[in-house]
C-alpha cells in the first residue's frame, strides 16, 4: 500500500474528518466513506453532539420600572405634544399647555418628570402660581444643586412672566408689574395703556410689599428703578408727555437741591439724555 493510502486508512480509522497525506503533486479523488476496524483500538463512530441552549439570566424588573418605551408613532406624538405645549405657553394658554403635558405623562412618565420647569410655568399661567413656583424651585434644587434661596429667585423670575391672577400673592403681582414695564421698555413694545396699567399696580403695591431681606433686589431694585423703567415703557409706546410726567413724579429725591427751577432743569436734562425715544423734552 502506498504511503498516501496508508495515511488515509489510518485517518478513517481514527475518526478524523479531514486528513490529507497525499503527495502535493498528485490530485486524487476524495476517499470514499468506509467502515473499518483498527486492531488495538476501539471502533470510532462520529456522533453529532447536540447543541445545548445557553440559559440567559432573566433581569428582575421592579414594578415601578415597568414603563413601556414609546413606540415610533408614540415618539412622534410626544414630540408634537411638547412643541404644542411650548407654543401654548408662549401664547399664555396655561390650561391647553397642561392638557398637552398630561398626555405626555401618560405616554412617557420619565420625560414628563424632566419637563418640570415647563409644567411649572403652565401651572402659573393657569392661575396656580404657588404650585408652579414650588415645582420649578424644587427642580433647580434637585437637578442643579442650586441653593434653595437662589432656586426660589429663579422660580419667581419665571413667575413674574407667567403668573396670572389665581393665587398670585401681592409680591407676585408686583414682580409681574416690574416685568411688564421692563419688557415694554426694552423687549416688546406695549401700548401706553398697558404701561400705565403696570405703573398703577406697582405704585399701589410698593408701599405694601417689603423686601424679604437686604439681598432681595427684585423688590428693592424694582422700586428704585421705577421712574426710569416706567418712563421708558411710555416713551417707547409713543407717549412722551405721560413719560415725562411719570419720570418727574417718581424721580429720586434731591435733598441738596432747594431751588425748584434747578430741580426741574436737572430732571429735564436727565430725561432727555436717558429716555431715548423722547430726545426732545415735552
Amino acid at each position: 500500500m502506498v504511503d498516501w493510502a496508508r495515511g488515509a486508512w489510518l485517518c478513517a480509522c481514527l475518526g478524523l474528518v479531514t486528513c490529507d497525506t497525499r503527495p502535493a503533486q498528485r490530485a486524487e479523488p476524495s476517499c470514499p466513506p468506509c467502515d473499518c476496524e483498527c486492531k488495538g483500538a476501539p471502533p470510532q463512530q462520529s456522533v453529532a453532539t447536540p447543541v445545548q441552549p445557553v440559559a440567559t439570566p432573566v433581569q428582575q424588573i421592579r414594578p415601578e420600572d415597568r414603563v413601556a418605551a414609546p413606540l415610533a408613532g408614540e415618539s412622534a406624538e410626544i414630540g408634537e405634544l411638547v412643541a404644542s405645549a411650548t407654543r401654548k405657553t408662549n401664547f399664555n394658554d396655561g390650561a391647553g399647555c397642561l392638557r398637552d403635558l398630561d398626555r405626555v405623562a401618560q405616554l412617557d412618565p420619565k420625560l414628563d418628570a424632566r419637563l418640570a420647569v415647563s409644567r411649572g410655568q403652565c401651572e402659573m399661567l393657569a392661575g396656580r402660581c404657588q404650585e408652579g413656583k414650588q415645582r420649578v424651585a424644587r427642580w433647580y434644587e434637585t437637578e442643579t444643586n442650586m441653593h434653595p434661596e437662589r432656586a426660589m429667585v429663579v422660580a419667581e423670575s419665571l413667575g413674574s412672566m407667567r403668573c396670572r391672577d389665581g393665587n398670585s400673592s401681592e409680591r407676585d403681582q408686583l414682580l409681574r408689574a416690574y416685568f411688564e414695564l421692563s419688557d415694554g421698555a426694552y423687549v416688546n413694545k406695549k401700548t401706553p395703556a398697558e404701561c400705565a396699567a403696570a405703573i398703577g399696580v406697582a405704585r399701589k403695591l410698593i408701599p405694601r410689599v417689603k423686601p424679604q431681606g437686604p439681598e432681595d433686589g427684585q423688590i428693592s431694585g424694582g422700586a428704585q428703578a421705577l421712574f426710569h423703567t416706567a418712563a421708558t415703557c411710555l416713551g417707547r409706546a409713543g407717549d412722551c408727555k405721560a413719560a415725562y410726567a411719570t419720570y418727574s413724579e417718581l424721580y429720586p429725591a434731591m435733598p441738596t437741591v432747594n431751588d425748584p427751577a434747578m430741580r426741574e432743569k436737572i430732571m429735564r436734562d436727565s430725561f432727555a439724555s436717558s429716555i431715548v425715544h423722547c430726545k426732545k423734552s415735552p
